[in-house]
């Protein structure tokens, strides 16, 4: 498996769980609310290009999930395309957009841009799509954003500027975050140049989790390059590897089905995490939880026995299984005491 499988195995499961949350974990909760941010980004985007914006421009849209962006912009240009590695994204975007003709949404590679030809847009963009993608991944989209750009082309791009940071090549959703002079490098190699560098170097040194890290960067193409060259992307080494955001990611979805009164969909998302990936402990302990929560003891206690078989070391799975055990038969045994007073 390369990163290119990797990444469309992991997004399409990502897709086929609950598209609205991976895309905007924080404003997925109904079609209303997340239709809002989507509008929202898409008015960052206009004001970010000022008085740049034309209507009659062809644009590309990066990472497009479902067309969360691509809605609200549809009345801004003149057509408008997105790509997405996850098929699952694909197929539900065509609904989300169905009233939307001037806009056409396909599956790429997750790696270049070869379904389009030199010079087809004048605008590039994307938010939180590049953080999520190894640097080498990024290193390639650049030069073939380079490609399709047309001479006077823009890109508008999201990406955390800050203090360095990386995760490892097989994490398809951790966050990257790029020092200024790095990113100023890869633009300059692949032909590109910040529009107005001074308001990122001025605060080069902010957090990675601040909300400047969510608006969009606009950059010009200054030169064309060459092509670039086909790449073999290399076997991965681990190609099982699991990223502590995914796992951290499931448990929030989990937990708010519970805060939302939907206990049953949060056991059964947690359920089938922990039957993919029983390594992850927390997800065990947080399953029991919500068994218990939803006045599932047995279910809890079975859990609790599956944790402390597969890892007979974890010894907060041997505690918490011992507490549930002598609470469960404290329980059982005051029930048949008010049972035998209720029956004389």
């Amino acid at each position: 498996m390369n990163i290119s499988e990797k990444m469309k195995q992991d997004w399409d499961e990502r897709a086929q769980h609950h598209a609205r949350f991976w895309i905007a974990t924080e404003n997925y909760q109904t079609e209303e609310v997340f239709e809002q941010s989507g509008r929202a980004t898409a008015q960052a985007l206009i004001e970010s290009l000022t008085d740049l914006h034309r209507p009659s421009w062809n644009v590309l849209d990066i990472g497009c999930g479902i067309g969360r962006v691509l809605k609200p912009l549809a009345k801004h240009f003149h057509t408008l395309a997105g790509i997405d590695v996850s098929s699952t994204m694909i197929a539900q975007s065509k609904t989300w957009l169905a009233d939307h003709p001037n806009i056409t949404t396909s599956e790429n590679s997750g790696v270049d841009l070869r379904e389009f030809k030199n010079e087809s847009f004048n605008l590039v963009y994307s938010y939180v799509a590049f953080q999520h993608m190894p640097r080498t991944v990024f290193d390639q989209y650049l030069r073939e954003i380079n490609r399709v750009l047309s001479p006077e082309g823009y890109l508008a791009l999201q990406l955390p500027i800050g203090p360095y940071f990386d995760v490892p090549i097989e994490d398809t959703i951790g966050i990257r975050s790029y020092t200024f002079q790095e990113i100023e490098q890869k633009l300059r190699n692949n032909g590109l140049a910040f529009l107005d560098d001074s308001r990122i170097h001025h605060n080069n040194s902010i957090n990675i989790n601040q909300p400047f890290d969510h608006r969009f960067h606009i950059i010009k193409k200054i030169k064309t390059v060459k092509p670039a060259p086909k790449v073999q992307w290399v076997q991965l080494e681990r190609p099982q590897h699991t990223s502590a955001l995914d796992m951290h990611l499931y448990e929030t979805y989990a937990d708010n089905c519970a805060k939302m009164g939907n206990p049953h969909e949060g056991i059964q998302t947690l359920q089938d995490l922990v039957q993919r990936n029983p390594k992850h402990l927390s997800g065990w302990l947080r399953l029991a939880a919500l068994l218990l929560e939803d006045g599932q003891v047995q279910q809890a206690v079975t859990t609790l026995e599956e944790l402390t078989a597969l890892h007979p070391r974890y010894q907060e799975g041997k505690v918490t299984l011992q507490q549930l055990l002598a609470r469960h038969q404290r329980e059982s045994s005051t029930s048949q005491e008010e049972k035998k007073q209720f029956s004389c």
